[in-house]
């Protein structure tokens, strides 16, 4: 739906999904609802970590990254391939490297480690 442009009823949805699969305790749906949520642009308020952990806030750069790009810098940031960041977010694989090209050349840096490094985790 979101892709569809049809990204309020997306959203609708994807709460109501989201609820369920948190209620059920399977975080890594949940997982997914978020970055779907987050990908339709709305306002998608303060979600509670689905797994009970607390992770460490991502240093975020001053910049601005569309919802997209965001996803996939934190991911590749955390050392995923671009194949699992494609999978991860339902993209092609050729798409994860167009938004890298796009990361890169937004904060200037030039490689992965570049990236983690400006994505490191706060302890």
């Amino acid at each position: 739906m979101r892709r569809a442009g049809k990204r309020r009823l997306a959203s609708s949805v994807l709460r109501v999904a989201r609820d369920l699969y948190d209620s059920l305790g399977a975080a890594t749906y949940v997982d997914r609802c978020d970055r779907e949520l987050k990908a339709t642009g709305l306002d998608v308020g303060n979600l509670p970590d689905p797994s009970g952990a607390v992770l460490a806030a991502v240093t975020r750069p001053q910049v601005q990254l569309t919802a997209k790009e965001q996803a996939v810098a934190e991911l590749v940031a955390a050392g995923a391939t671009n194949k699992e960041a494609a999978r991860a977010l339902f993209l092609a694989e050729k798409t994860v490297q167009y938004h890298l090209i796009r990361i890169y050349g937004k904060l200037g840096i030039r490689s992965r480690s570049e990236l983690a490094a400006r994505f490191r985790l706060t302890d």
